[in-house]
């Protein structure tokens, strides 16, 4: 999954203007508090993928008062994806203030906002979920972030260095997904994870038949899982998406990590 999938800077926003630099410590995760998931109802000019805000009341323009370095939201054709609006390295006006000072300036956070929806599609909120992971994953990567400083508006209101907002708490929990489950799920991401001789994590307890990239490239080759993993003792991407895979196959929630029993159930498939 790309964690960004296109770039239009807001160039006639003034934050842009002022084009503040930053060295990022940071992440601060919006939504929107809009039943508006298009991407173009926040960003232009179109280019093509997005589509055209008929109605100019996006934030490429002057007299705005807020702007952040990305969204996450749906294409023209209903796509969801992740556009870059700020450059990541510039302060941003997204979280106001609080008690203790601003995420927007010092110590200056990288934010990006969600598209919200009218709050009831689960699949919606899954897929936006999931980019949003996907983008901390890259930030966290590029300028070697700490995962315990991705936080939402609201947490950081409650740290004190934000307005007092409930964003993005007031949706994702309504299907599952908390701040604390997508810092696990960005940290799983980032810690690279080996197999032992067994085909089990360090500390997990092997069963001792046969490696799990074994038994995921046997998977493959029966037509239970589509991705092809290679002969080797890796946990990389191509690994997670197999697994993931399995985890939903066998009515697990897609974590990327293959514990004891998703094993030994996948062994007892096999055999």
């Amino acid at each position: 999954m790309a964690a960004i999938d296109g770039k239009i800077l807001l160039k006639n926003n003034d934050c842009y203007k002022e084009y503040d630099k930053m060295t990022p410590k940071g992440i601060v995760v919006h939504s929107t508090g809009a039943n508006n998931p298009n991407l173009r109802r926040y960003i232009a000019p179109d280019d093509g993928i997005i589509g055209k805000n008929e109605y100019g009341n996006d934030w490429n323009r002057p007299g705005e008062d807020v702007c952040v370095h990305a969204f996450i939201g749906k294409d023209k054709n209903g796509i969801v994806r992740t556009y870059q609006t700020l450059p990541f390295d510039i302060c941003c006006w997204g979280c106001g203030g609080g008690s203790k000072g601003s995420y927007n300036y010092d110590p200056a956070y990288i934010q990006f906002e969600m598209c919200e929806d009218d709050l009831t599609s689960e699949s919606y909120c899954k897929a936006v979920y999931e980019k949003a992971v996907a983008l901390c994953v890259y930030l966290c990567k590029k300028y070697k972030l700490s995962v315990s400083n991705i936080v939402s508006h609201k947490e950081a209101s409650e740290r004190g260095y934000a307005s007092s907002h409930g964003d993005p708490e007031n949706w994702l929990p309504r299907f599952g997904y908390t701040m604390d489950r997508l810092r696990k799920d960005v940290r799983e991401r980032l810690e690279p994870r080996t197999l032992d001789k067994k085909g089990f994590k360090k500390g997990d307890k092997g069963l001792g038949v046969l490696a799990f990239k074994q038994l995921l490239i046997l998977a493959y080759a029966k037509g239970f899982v589509k991705t092809r993993v290679k002969n080797d003792d890796l946990y990389e991407e191509k690994t997670v998406k197999a697994v993931n895979e399995l985890l939903k196959g066998f009515g697990y929630r897609e974590s990327g990590t293959a514990g004891e029993r998703l094993i030994k159930k996948l062994y007892r498939k096999l055999r």
